[in-house]
């Protein structure tokens, strides 16, 4: 706003100022809504950024390269089903006695196979399947988050911009003052305090430019590392009113939860501990593999048949394990232990998510009225000093008082800028919390 109000402040009426907040509360356009994931809030500069976050961000990219581990963790579990085939050359010498000695050579082919009678291989393809949709989902809520929060930091960054603005125009009115302070001094109208005291306004007035320059860039430098870069981004042009508008949000459903990208990755989990569950249970029963080869010279399959040699092949043997320990007994504990885990993180999840779209479905509420109480607040101020304006026009008002409804002027509009960007972030936060749609 304030770049269009430092040229209007020196001789614009007040009607300046409403013209260069007018459209503030038009609708956002339908185009947003089609891309909830993306929170642009219709700004060509968020927008970009946005799209550079997604490229170079290390969080999304690290979520990915979670997904790809879960991804060949299927791969692994299906291996599993498939035959399997081995190829291989041994060769042997020995002898009875230290006098005479023989030698054979063979290049045996093996295969095997396990039949899956009670699903234990289908249950671990079908936990590991479960945890990469967990994964992907995984993927889904740190884009969004890392999204949202270039939204928030963009919309902060536009503020900050404003204030280091109006420092700097408040710098200019407190010197228009001392200088004025200056010379009723040398006429013998003002005494050395008051000149003291323009002095140290002044200075304060300096260090808060400063202060204000240094905030924009530490802005900059968040943006930048959430890009994925070292360095910070290049500041964007501000030329006043870039602030975000956001649409009003006064009901959401209760079931906009269960779309988010977390809560359907704590589902995925729930379901594989189901699937390690009756893994675990499938694995305290007998296995049954059938084996196969050629040129084999398997030590149990010559004895079994009891020759020497084998040109070929094919068996199947039934096995269980009927002493372990307890491993079996305490695997299925475990695993019903996860199961239960899963179920109450899924549930606390849910309810979390619901409470926490409550809560920012009121904050967004409440920073509307905010910006209304603001805007009205910057309504009077604005008004107040267009009639200073008349009244020095006049010879009515002095100079310094002037200069004084014009701070307060810039002083609303810093406080309706604030409120605009606290509004857009609490937007933003409530499209997180519902998975990227406020509706």
């Amino acid at each position: 706003m304030i770049g269009h109000l430092a040229a209007a402040l020196v001789a614009t009426p007040a009607m300046a100022f409403a013209a260069a907040r007018g459209g503030m509360d038009a609708p956002v356009a339908s185009a947003q809504l089609e891309r909830p994931w993306s929170p642009d809030l219709a700004d060509p500069v968020l927008a970009d950024l946005l799209i550079r976050t997604e490229l170079g961000s290390l969080d999304i990219r690290m979520a990915l390269a979670r997904l790809e581990k879960a991804r060949a963790d299927v791969d692994l579990a299906q291996a599993g089903r498939r035959p399997h085939l081995t190829i291989g050359a041994e060769a042997a010498i020995g002898g009875a006695d230290f006098s005479s000695s023989t030698s054979g050579v063979g290049a045996p082919v093996l295969g095997s196979y396990e039949v899956d009678l009670f699903h234990r291989l289908k249950r671990g393809l079908d936990a590991a399947r479960s945890d990469e949709t967990a994964a992907l989902q995984d993927a889904a809520a740190a884009r969004r988050l890392v999204l949202a929060e270039v939204a928030r930091f963009y919309v902060t960054l536009r503020a900050d911009q404003e204030y280091r603005i109006a420092a700097e125009l408040k710098a200019t009115l407190v010197q228009r003052t001392a200088d004025l302070i200056r010379h009723r001094t040398l006429e013998g109208s003002a005494t050395d305090g008051d000149l003291t005291t323009a002095r140290s306004a002044q200075a304060q007035a300096r260090a808060e430019v400063e202060v204000a320059g240094h905030i924009v860039e530490a802005d900059c430098l968040r943006l930048g590392l959430l890009l994925g870069q070292e360095a910070p981004i290049d500041e964007p042009a501000y030329a006043g009113d870039e602030i975000p508008v956001t649409p009003s949000v006064h009901t959401i459903s209760s079931e906009a939860v269960l779309a988010r990208p977390d809560i359907q990755a704590a589902f995925a989990r729930l379901q594989s501990a189901d699937a390690r569950r009756a893994e675990a249970v499938a694995a305290s029963r007998p296995r049954f593999m059938l084996t196969a080869g050629i040129g084999s010279g398997d030590p149990d399959l010559l004895y079994l048949l009891d020759v020497r040699a084998l040109a070929w092949a094919v068996a199947g043997g039934l096995s269980h394990e009927l002493l372990d320990g307890g491993a079996a007994k305490a695997r299925k504990r475990g695993t019903e232990a996860e199961a239960a885990l899963a179920e109450l993180a899924y549930r606390k999840a849910v309810g979390e998510a619901w409470g926490q779209s409550r809560l920012d479905l009121a904050t967004l509420q409440d920073a509307s009225a905010a910006e209304h109480l603001a805007r009205k607040a910057w309504t009077q101020a604005v008004a107040g000093f267009g009639a200073g304006q008349t009244r020095h026009q006049d010879g009515d008002m002095d100079g310094v008082a002037l200069a004084t409804l014009e701070a307060r002027a810039v002083d609303a509009d810093v406080a309706l800028t604030n409120a605009q960007a606290a509004r857009a972030r609490a937007y933003v936060d409530l499209l997180l919390t519902l998975g990227g749609q406020a509706t």
